[in-house]
């Protein structure tokens, strides 16, 4: 069957109404797999579109669309599947890598909070690693204030680094 160009556009709108209902029909047939199922919405538009001529209109369009979809997922289960990762998931050394960067803008945001004593303090013992004695030693402080610097800066950082801070 040949497509006259006017077929596309009026295809297109047909696809913006109910191209949803057929992702969420495929959703749920797939179990959640989203890439699967946007697969699939795609390949049931496709038929319909070549198939558009077997449409009698005693069904609603989107009973007509559901029923190719349906059909689609049942062909789909039946072909094997490769054994392969989906490119949708990230591996999990970017998962991690991502969770590091929301941490570490969190914890940034976090000193910032701080008395400018106490977020010095931190940075030095625990961002660079200084000893409590070297840290007191290059703010020119003792080394029980720096201690208790370090102590109160924690304290306070914890609820905001917690679930608890984000519900205050």
């Amino acid at each position: 069957m040949k497509h006259s160009p006017e077929d596309v556009p009026s295809f297109s709108c047909l696809y913006e109404r109910y191209g949803r209902d057929v992702l969420g029909v495929l959703l749920r047939l797939t179990n959640g797999d989203r890439a699967e199922a946007e697969d699939l919405t795609q390949e049931t538009f496709l038929a319909a579109f070549k198939g558009q001529k077997n449409f009698s209109g005693r069904v609603p369009f989107r009973a007509w669309l559901v029923g190719i979809a349906a059909r689609r997922w049942r062909d789909s289960r039946r072909r094997p599947k490769p054994a392969t990762t989906p490119l949708t998931e990230d591996p999990p050394s970017v998962v991690l890598m991502d969770r590091a960067i929301t941490d570490r803008v969190a914890l940034v945001s976090a000193l910032g909070q701080l008395p400018d004593d106490q977020q010095t303090a931190v940075l030095l013992v625990l961002g660079q690693g200084l000893t409590y004695r070297e840290a007191a030693e290059a703010l020119g402080v003792p080394s029980g204030t720096l201690k208790w610097r370090v102590t109160e800066a924690l304290r306070r950082l914890r609820p905001l680094l917690t679930d608890e801070g984000e519900s205050q």
